[in-house]
């Protein structure tokens, strides 16, 4: 791999990663091991004090991040020591700090020929890819992953890219520490979103419904969500300006009507930037008869994200919750 190609990536993924180039960086609340072993420190520095070692594969839960997650080298003297934030994490009702270059989401959302740096290993965790059944229906299959050597025209090299062993092209892929429910998972089919509402922009003025879908001879009633954009859209000078954006889940089924609101998931990097909010895909992901929905948006310059929110994973009182994204690097 020549050096361009892997400072271009370092770059793409220290500017669009869980990285404190965003104002709200997220973390996934379980965590796992992919180190044989790992040690937690009393402090955010690989000299401080030892109280703990984790083997691979132990689940934590995450407490907090060091400088609001920002990346470092767990060794400055070394110039092939990775680059990671460090992270408070909670085991056996202990804490300690770990590095993060060696935890990984309990979740993770990608897509076929996802490329992976040098040195980076598919995640420990069981692998599910959503695919359309039909015309009108989503179905989620139990896959396995590999990468595989392509060559890339852009950097002009050879690269490592995510490949499952399906001969169908997936939706996504959704990596999980636990078992996702295969078979028929929502009602999209062959359409997207835009085919089905003309439009999935998320835009000031925007509404868009969110339902689970209902699987051949399933009569069942299930929810129905809608979910509306709000905010001030003027032109200030040859730039379109939008003010006070706000994103939220309306439960219609409820008297009086109930709200979410999920604007503090789509949160440009700077007050200035204008937010560009789609709905990629909606269903039930986890099958609890609740639909689950990924939303992408784009809070930064160098890139966009998509977001899998998942019903089952909502805390109470609310009807969504991110457990994971997926980053898009800009040009």
């Amino acid at each position: 791999m020549n050096a361009f190609y892997k400072i271009l990536l370092l770059n793409c993924l220290l500017s669009t990663g869980v990285s404190a180039q965003q104002s709200a960086p997220f973390f996934q609340e379980e965590m796992i091991v992919t180190a044989s072993s790992l040690n937690l420190r009393e402090l955010p520095d690989k000299n401080a004090k030892k109280v703990g070692t984790l083997t691979q594969g132990t689940v934590v839960q995450f407490v907090e991040a060091y400088k609001d997650g920002e990346y470092m080298q767990a060794d400055t003297t070394d110039p092939e020591s990775p680059y990671a934030p460090w992270l408070k994490v909670r085991f056996k009702g202990g804490t300690g700090w770990a590095f993060g270059a060696y935890l990984t989401g309990a979740y993770g959302l990608y897509y076929e020929n996802d490329i992976f740096v040098e040195g980076d290993a598919l995640p420990p965790l069981q692998w599910f890819g959503v695919y359309a059944r039909d015309s009108f229906a989503d179905e989620v299959r139990r896959v396995q992953v590999r990468l595989a050597d392509e060559f890339n025209e852009f950097f002009q090299t050879q690269v490592r890219v995510l490949k499952t062993n399906q001969r169908e092209q997936s939706k996504f892929l959704v990596a999980s520490l636990t078992p996702i429910p295969t078979g028929y998972c929502g009602p999209l089919g062959n359409f997207e979103i835009g085919q089905m509402y003309y439009s999935k922009t998320l835009g000031p003025g925007g509404q868009l419904s969110i339902y689970p879908g209902n699987d051949l001879n399933d009569t069942l009633i299930r929810p129905t969500y809608g979910i509306a954009a709000t905010g001030c859209a003027e032109l200030d000078n040859t730039y379109v300006r939008v003010t006070n954006y706000q994103l939220r889940l309306i439960d219609f089924s409820q008297e009086p009507v109930q709200y979410q609101d999920l604007t503090q998931w789509v949160k440009t990097d700077t007050p200035e930037a204008s937010p560009s909010v789609d709905l990629l895909w909606f269903g039930d992901l986890d099958r609890d008869g609740k639909p689950d929905a990924i939303i992408n948006d784009c809070p930064y310059e160098p890139g966009c994200r998509a977001s899998l929110f998942l019903s089952s994973k909502a805390k109470p009182g609310a009807y969504l919750h991110k457990v994971c994204e997926h980053f898009w690097p800009g040009d």
